[in-house]
């Protein structure tokens, strides 16, 4: 068990983590491959850019032979600094629920090819995330061997229970690897990471708070190495490092 020196500024999971300073993706309610979304942009809102890097390498099913990985990152923003709340949260085993996050989310960006974009923004459309809609695409985004990176404005992933932008205060965030999606009574496995170390029961819940108060850079280092290397088996799905940057205007 990790004991962490504690912060004033920062919150993670129940047993929180502290801060030191697609493709198979179910039923989807769009029309994959037909609805085209504009890039949602405002240089009054912050903007926040995520950046995930693997081990290996990104296996979206480009190459020959390769089954296409799932790529996610799950937020949950709020107009609490500190809130109280349960952020999102892997699906590691039964009961799988969506396959792929529990805990609370608003919203997902999953990289995948074959899906509206190769970077989408989907808002969860029940409690339960069990229905999702596609509701936009990032303004910027870049891809390479091992990392996947992407800038959205605030607005894209606003709670519908949120009208101003403008008081939301933190986002709960977690990155979340996957080599495939479970569903409903599926007896398989899947091969998965996220943050914290993934082969520590405590710390398999570990998703971060990210305040929304000033500019920064928040990295896997500012939170003590909270994701480290070597706890997920497969190379291509062996989250290594994160960081998400708050752009405020």
């Amino acid at each position: 068990m990790r004991i962490l020196p504690s912060n004033s500024l920062l919150l993670g999971r129940r047993r929180l983590a502290t801060l030191k300073a697609g493709i198979g993706l179910g039923v989807v309610i769009v029309s994959a491959g037909c609805a085209k979304f504009p890039a949602t942009s405002s240089a009054q809102n912050i903007h926040l850019i995520f950046t995930m890097s693997v081990a290996g390498h990104i296996q979206d099913g480009s190459q020959s032979g390769e089954a296409p990985y799932i790529y996610i990152i799950a937020v949950n923003p709020s107009t609490d600094l500190f809130p109280i709340s349960t952020g999102p949260e892997p699906v590691i085993s039964q009961p799988w629920g969506n396959g792929f996050v529990a805990g609370g989310a608003t919203h997902f960006i999953q990289y995948a090819l074959g899906q509206v974009s190769p970077y989408t923004v989907y808002q969860f459309t029940d409690s339960s995330l069990m229905a999702w809609v596609a509701t936009g695409v990032p303004i910027n985004t870049s891809t390479t061997t091992n990392k996947i990176q992407f800038e959205i404005d605030i607005s894209q992933i606003k709670p519908s229970d949120v009208s101003d932008v403008s008081t939301l205060q933190s986002v709960q965030v977690n990155f979340l690897t996957m080599n495939r999606r479970p569903q409903g009574g599926d007896t398989g496995s899947k091969v998965w990471d996220a943050l914290g170390n993934s082969g520590d029961p405590n710390s398999i819940n570990d998703y971060v708070r990210i305040p929304l108060t000033s500019s920064r850079i928040y990295t896997n280092a500012d939170f003590q190495d909270l994701e480290p290397q070597g706890d997920c088996p497969d190379p291509n799905l062996d989250i290594v490092d994160w960081s998400v940057e708050v752009r405020k205007p």
